[in-house]
C-alpha cells in the first residue's frame, strides 16, 4: 500500500514539473527579444528580375513590459521604416502592435515548432512572409540578399524614369 502511495505521489510530482516547464516555455519572451529577418517575395517585375523586400525587425523589451518594435524595409537601394514600427503587447505566442504611423494594430505570430514569426504581409504566391531570428551563421545570406536587392534596384532598365514630358498632343 505505501508503495502505491510513494509511486502515486511521484507520478503526480512528475506531471507538476512537467506542466511547469511548459508554462514556462510557453510564456517564454524569447521571440520578441533581439533582431529577426526574413524576405518577402515580390515577384517578377517587367525586366524579368526577381524583386524582393528584406524585411528586418528588432525587438526590445521595455520596462513596463512593452515591447520597442523597429522595422526596417529594404527597397531598392533604400531602407526605409517599416509598418510594424512601433510598441507591442504580448498576447500569448502572438506580438500585438500599435504602430507609430496611427494605422490599426498589427499582429505577430511566434511558431514554436519551425521557431520563425509569421507577419501579416504576403508573398506574391499568397503565403505570409516569415521571420528567423538573426545569428552569426545566417548574417551573411542576409546581407547577399540586400546586396542583390541593391544590384537589381540599380540597373538601368529598373531605373524610374521620373521626369515629365514637354511634349504637349
Amino acid at each position: 500500500m505505501k508503495k502505491s502511495k510513494l509511486i502515486a505521489c511521484l507520478v503526480l510530482l512528475i506531471a507538476i514539473i512537467g506542466v511547469a516547464i511548459a508554462f514556462f516555455f510557453y510564456t517564454k519572451r524569447e521571440p520578441w527579444q533581439g533582431t529577426w529577418w526574413g524576405v518577402q517575395d515580390a515577384g517578377i517585375n517587367w525586366t524579368g528580375d526577381h524583386i524582393k523586400n528584406l524585411e528586418t525587425v528588432t525587438f526590445t523589451e521595455n520596462d513596463d513590459g512593452t515591447i520597442n518594435v523597429e522595422h526596417k524595409v529594404q527597397h531598392g537601394s533604400k531602407e526605409v521604416d517599416g509598418l510594424l514600427c512601433g510598441t507591442g503587447k504580448i498576447d500569448g505566442g502572438r506580438l500585438v502592435i500599435t504602430p507609430k504611423n496611427g494605422k490599426r494594430e498589427l499582429t505577430l505570430a511566434y511558431e514554436r515548432l519551425s521557431k520563425q514569426i509569421e507577419t501579416p504581409f504576403k508573398n506574391e504566391d499568397k503565403s505570409y512572409v516569415k521571420l528567423q531570428k538573426l545569428t552569426e551563421e545566417n548574417d551573411t545570406e542576409k546581407e547577399e540578399i540586400r546586396k542583390e536587392i541593391i544590384r537589381i534596384s540599380q540597373k538601368p532598365e529598373n531605373k524610374i524614369d521620373t521626369t515629365l514630358s514637354s511634349a504637349k498632343s
